[in-house]
């Protein structure tokens, strides 16, 4: 099992502050059972613009250190990706990539409103080889309100990630729900930490993955085998569920 979302990486953006936060986070990944985890700092414009050389870099000395500390974790370099129109000229400077050496990029939206062009950035990029996952999209204002607005990117063949503390409840009853409402619905394609601490938003996923568990009893096994295609960079299986729009009670009026 891996760890596609986390901001271990020390000093570059909202996650770990230090190196020794860093080397304790990845204990505490290291005793979950995780065998891997991508370091998915964030790349957000005019905020976080850690570019793919800029990760690596660091990424080279978090390894050495762990390597000092015996921690049996591979650390994959990866970005979480703020998709804006100028993410395709990012991507073919090389400032933006993927996940490792695969072509799976995590990329999120913002919190409130869906871009109008979000789509066709997506569409871009995935013909010039790239198969975006969303992160999780649980926490966002349109999909907490619109379950159903989530089939907008399933009909694209993006897939989903869902954070560990959404289904924990940290972020609030409604993202709780929702998030069961994706896996419920088999559109959850992956569960990740997002790890930003030790604290609430720490490493670690097999709590949660037991809790989705009980939503779908195939989570686990789908999870596993998607993990297991994204590091060999295989094609993962679309997802298929959809999520029906709730009619509102005065179109059930309409003749």
């Amino acid at each position: 099992m891996i760890d596609i979302h986390s901001h271990i990486l020390p000093g570059i953006d909202d996650g770990s502050k230090s190196m020794e936060q860093t080397l304790k986070m990845l204990k505490l990944t290291e005793k979950d059972g995780i065998k891997a985890i991508v370091a998915s700092s964030h790349f957000y414009r005019g905020c976080y613009e850690n570019s793919c050389d800029d990760i690596k870099k660091l990424l080279e000395k978090v390894k050495s250190r762990a390597k000092e500390e015996n921690i049996d974790v591979n650390i994959i370099p990866g970005q979480e990706v703020m998709l804006d129109h100028y993410s395709l000229e990012y991507y073919k400077s090389g400032k933006i990539g993927c996940i490792g050496d695969t072509d799976y990029m995590l990329v999120e939206f913002p919190m409130m409103n869906m871009p109008e062009n979000a789509l066709d950035i997506i569409y871009e990029l995935e013909i010039r080889g790239v198969h975006p996952i969303v992160a999780h999209p649980e926490r966002y204002r349109y999909i907490i309100d619109n379950p159903s607005k989530i089939n907008e990117f399933l009909d694209e063949k993006c897939l989903v990630q869902v954070n560990t503390g959404s289904i924990r409840g940290i972020f609030g009853k409604k993202v709780k729900n929702t998030a069961r409402v994706l896996i419920k619905n088999e559109i959850c394609s992956f569960i990740a930490s997002d790890a930003h601490s030790t604290g609430g938003r720490h490493p670690g996923i097999s709590s949660a993955l037991e809790m989705a568990s009980q939503v779908n009893h195939d989570i686990y096994m789908y999870m596993e085998k998607n993990c297991e295609r994204l590091l060999k960079n295989q094609l993962i299986d679309p997802v298929s569920g959809r999520i029906r729009e709730k009619k509102r009670i005065f179109s059930l009026f309409r003749t």
